[in-house]
């Protein structure tokens, strides 16, 4: 987990060159995914939902909604929400989550084979999974199905120092283990909060924005056309975990899931036994929540109207 200049600081494993193949090895994860995955800071999606002035008579669509973490809260606000999801298992455990939600609907399908009216969203939304569509594709799509003025909402959590996960007494002794046991993994290292807010502070359009802070699997296409400048707005907060928990976090990271099932056994299995010796059995985690959001140019706003939310990173 290697932190450098622009570049995604958990990066694909550079032997993998087809990421609709670690689509499929997440969705056979779905169960430990939606158990092991961390959702997003309330205070965070409230800012989403307020900037967007999202309620029930808005139409959102979510682009990789996985098992429905973010779904979830997005659904409370009453708006009707359409979800598509790639991995048929994800997509099944999000309706069996949200089945209590009338207002929301999950399609199995790839966003690049999505379809629906133009101009027909007040926003699109994706957390932790914009990256998996091809960006020759996402924001052109997400323009055209958003009104004049909707929003294109992109939220992550982002690895940062902090917590026991990133003293020396634990990562010494798993960036020994990557060396021995999975040297194509890299190191073991993350940016600071204020380095990643920095990042997300700079200036440019929201593809380019965004790549300096999700994985990307593709140059960023230039969108200033399509979207006016982002507003970002980010949040920190600590996880803790138990063992079997952290263990549980890693397995579902695209870096752990994509190698071969014996060698993350035995990887996940030895790191495991340093949590023990070192950390006590339990792991403390830092995150920066990062929130992105855009509109689609062309809007029309009624005299006197102001905006929500404005500025950059926080």
């Amino acid at each position: 987990m290697a932190a450098a200049g622009d570049s995604p600081y958990i990066p694909l494993p550079s032997w993998l060159d087809r990421p609709r193949e670690a689509g499929r090895v997440f969705d056979s994860l779905a169960l430990l995914y939606d158990r092991a995955r961390p959702g997003y800071p309330s205070e965070l999606v409230a800012e989403l939902l307020l900037a967007c002035r999202l309620d029930s008579s808005s139409r959102l669509l979510e682009v990789g909604c996985g098992t429905g973490q973010l779904t979830r809260d997005l659904a409370l606000c009453g708006a009707r929400l359409r979800c598509v999801e790639a991995g048929p298992a994800m997509a099944a455990l999000a309706r069996e989550r949200l089945a209590a939600q009338p207002n929301v609907e999950v399609v199995t399908g790839r966003f690049e084979d999505f379809e629906d009216e133009e101009e027909s969203y007040d926003a699109v939304v994706s957390a932790t999974a914009f990256h998996w569509v091809d960006p020759a594709v996402s924001f052109e799509k997400s323009a055209r199905l958003l009104r004049p003025g909707g929003w294109l909402c992109l939220l992550t959590n982002s690895h940062v120092q902090g917590g026991s996960h990133t003293e020396p007494r634990f990562v010494e002794p798993v960036r020994r283990l990557h060396e021995q046991l999975a040297p194509e993994l890299g190191g073991w290292s993350f940016p600071t909060a204020e380095e990643v807010a920095a990042r997300a502070g700079r200036p440019g359009d929201i593809a380019a924005v965004w790549s300096r802070i999700d994985r990307k699997t593709g140059e960023p296409p230039e969108v200033s056309h399509l979207f006016e400048p982002p507003v970002v707005k980010t949040e920190r907060w600590l996880a803790r975990y138990s063992r079997q928990g952290y263990l549980a976090m890693l397995a579902t990271q695209s870096s752990y899931a994509l190698l071969e099932e014996d060698r993350r056994r035995e990887l996940l299995e030895a790191i495991g036994r340093v949590i023990d010796v070192a950390l006590g059995g339990v792991v403390t985690k830092s995150y920066l929540a990062v929130l992105a959001l855009a509109r689609r140019r062309g809007r029309e706003d009624p005299p006197g109207r102001v905006d929500a939310v404005q500025g950059s990173a926080r």
